[in-house]
């Protein structure tokens, strides 16, 4: 294997996310540019945390931290902000208002993986145990017990070319644990977005995700909490993702695929709990948080879908 289109490869095959421009390079250590958009990012949540608190809303944000912070040594070459990350960074930031909380993912990722591995090797995302380890950091962060039966779950290996394996030439594709657990959440609801997707209505399905929302209620959840979660791909919902794992501590999750916060849905429906995720890889883009998000998933639904069928899609917005 060579590295090349945006993706390096390390010792015994891992695959990371560095770029096509060194724009990874460039975030992740400590430049001007990295600390310009961290400081925006640390006066955003501090914004966020008061308009909260006024909502009397608990509220926690966390950066899923790079697989180059948690597995360095695999990458097998020198790169900047290695011992000091950009979410790291954004922590101390945070800390300094104390109305922000930040839970930090970075240390119990990193002690984790001396059991078994938490990122897969040929993507950016976790392994189902990374996911475990997310979802108990979560709910202690936020005293809510964890449900036993989602670490209780079945598992059994699988292959599949990830999208750092599809990347390169040819395709690497990798054998993993497929985990899933049983569910006592159901889903309730879907925006249009979700239903074009799921319909297979959709000319392309590749990248028709932000946008997404989802509502998974659970009557015997240990938690009587209505949480409302924004995010991205950490979080959605199919398979062993935060969404699942969350709606079986809590009664009610309203899972948002977004890296901006609606306002106005959060005043709607007045949450107990708000907890906002992001991929330390987007951290270089700063939300302005002035988003509708269904009427965003509605004008995306639209213009995803064949002329004959947004007559249909209509219909579904009625």
């Amino acid at each position: 294997m060579k590295s090349g289109n945006g993706v390096a490869v390390g010792h015994e095959g891992w695959l990371y996310w560095v770029g096509r421009a060194r724009e990874v390079e460039t975030f992740y250590g400590d430049t001007a540019a990295s600390r310009r958009i961290l400081g925006r990012w640390g006066r955003l949540i501090a914004r966020r945390a008061r308009r909260l608190d006024k909502l009397g809303i608990r509220h926690v944000h966390t950066v899923v931290p790079d697989k180059l912070a948690v597995y360095p040594d695999r990458l097998g070459r020198p790169f900047p902000g290695f011992d000091d990350p950009p979410g790291v960074r954004l922590g101390r930031l945070v800390a300094r208002d104390s109305a922000a909380v930040m839970v930090d993912l970075l240390a119990p990722l990193s002690a984790a993986r001396a059991e078994e591995p938490v990122y897969l090797r040929t993507d950016t995302h976790w392994t189902y145990r990374g996911y475990l380890t997310a979802y108990r950091a979560l709910c202690e962060a936020l005293d809510a017990p964890v449900a036993e039966h989602v670490f209780a779950g079945s598992s059994q290996l699988e292959r599949f070319t990830f999208d750092l394996g599809e990347k390169l030439t040819p395709p690497v594709d990798e054998e993993y644990v497929a985990y899933d657990f049983p569910r006592r959440a159901e889903r309730t609801e879907a925006n249009a977005l979700v239903r074009v997707r799921e319909t297979g209505q959709a000319v392309r399905l590749r990248g028709l995700f932000v946008g997404s929302r989802v509502v998974l209620t659970n009557p015997q959840a240990p938690d009587p909490r209505r949480v409302v979660l924004f995010g991205d791909s950490y979080i959605y919902s199919p398979g062993a993702r935060l969404t699942a794992m969350l709606a079986e501590t809590f009664a009610e999750v309203h899972a948002i695929w977004s890296a901006n916060i609606d306002w106005a849905y959060v005043e709607a429906v007045r949450p107990d709990v708000l907890i906002f995720e992001i991929a330390e890889r987007f951290l270089r883009q700063v939300p302005t948080d002035r988003i509708r998000i269904d009427a965003f998933a509605e004008a995306r639904a639209r213009r995803a879908v064949r002329p004959t069928l947004r007559a249909r899609i209509q219909g579904w917005l009625r």
